[in-house]
């Protein structure tokens, strides 16, 4: 499983709101600075944004729903984006905005998440230009495993993001995860992926050219993806469990 989100600032969504086709009632009104920490609190991820346009002896709100700007606001912020190959959360969470960690002012402390997914559960393809043997990783009967090396896991990911046409470069990622995940973070993007998933980790296998090895070794004795890969630092290990191994 891939999840996804865009980090939208303040300034974001004002650029955003710039070009709204506003209702009558607020043409000759200015926007108030935009300012996430003066938000309702964010509960569900569908509270809507509130923006506070003002005039002489006037002030009027105008909400922005999830349901109809979630989508708009990330092709604002990520123009290239091929919106065709995503798909937006059915039965949760939407946006979030709260206050990020070792922010050094307040103006900078609080970002919003836009979160997607790809559309599509796989790349199903390979690595174009085959990097060395410990970049893609190996088929291990004896060891129980196929193991990934990280420079492929990562330029998986890449492959990924250029799929829906998003550039995000200088990429920093945690190995360091829980549940079988890295997790990944840009200035406009980031995501977490989940190897958990049977066919996410045979996708990654294939990108990795590792299929035809581990068809190879399957020809020798039954083996198959046995649990969630384990990830690390070097890379993600996927278990395979094998029958009629001899000892």
């Amino acid at each position: 499983m891939i999840s996804l989100w865009v980090l939208v600032t303040g300034a974001d969504v004002e650029s955003y709101a710039a070009g709204l086709m506003l209702p009558p009632y607020l043409a000759h009104l200015r926007l108030s600075p935009f300012d996430f920490s003066a938000q309702p609190e964010n509960c569900d991820g569908e509270e809507p944004l509130k923006l506070v346009y003002v005039g002489e002896g006037r002030l009027e709100e105008y909400l922005l729903d999830p349901d109809e700007h979630a989508l708009p606001l990330i092709r604002s912020v990520c123009p290239g984006i091929c919106d065709s190959r995503l798909h937006l959360p059915q039965d949760d969470a939407r946006w979030s905005w709260a206050a990020v960690e070792g922010a050094d002012s307040q103006e900078a402390s609080y970002r919003m998440r836009i979160f997607f997914a790809p559309a599509a559960q796989s790349l199903s393809c390979r690595r174009s230009a085959r990097r060395s043997a410990e970049a893609n990783g190996y088929v291990s009967v004896s060891r129980g495993h196929v193991f990934v090396g990280r420079p492929m896991v990562e330029a998986y990911v890449e492959t990924w993001l250029e799929f829906l046409s998003i550039e995000a470069p200088s990429l920093a990622y945690d190995f360091d995860m829980d549940d079988s995940q890295i997790e990944f973070s840009g200035e406009t993007i980031g995501g977490q992926v989940f190897f958990g998933d049977d066919v996410l980790a045979k996708d990654l296998i294939r990108f990795a050219d590792l299929d035809i090895p581990l068809q190879d070794a399957g020809r020798q004795t039954d083996i198959e993806i046995a649990e969630a890969g384990d990830v690390s630092e070097e890379g993600i290990y996927i278990p395979l469990s094998s029958f009629g191994l001899e000892e």
